[in-house]
């Protein structure tokens, strides 16, 4: 089963090992953890059984008129389950007030 939350709390780097395959100079865990903290808002996908963060998207905003959002992964072995639809239904939400996103 998979849970989502916004809450960066109990999220460590040993949660987050796997993502950005195929970059060719990917970030670092330490440095996924430090973009997740830095955003303005991000939403985490998680398993529940193993409590692995197996997929998130990100977003940067001046918190009045618009929102980016640079990153939306979702593991490669969870892909095709909707995970990533349901994490951008649930940014998009967050930001619906906004004049663009």
């Amino acid at each position: 089963m998979i849970k989502y939350t916004d809450s960066l709390e109990n999220i460590t780097t040993d949660k987050l090992d796997g993502f950005f395959v195929g970059w060719p100079n990917p970030p670092s865990t330490e440095t996924h953890l430090k973009i997740l903290e830095q955003s303005y808002f991000a939403v985490l996908a998680v398993d529940a059984e193993t409590e692995r963060v197996v997929g998130f998207v990100n977003a940067i905003s001046d918190g009045l008129l618009c929102a980016y959002l640079p990153l939306l992964e979702v593991l490669p072995e969870y892909r095709g389950q909707g995970i990533g639809q349901e994490l951008m239904r649930r940014m998009l939400a967050r930001f619906e007030d906004m004049y663009m996103v």
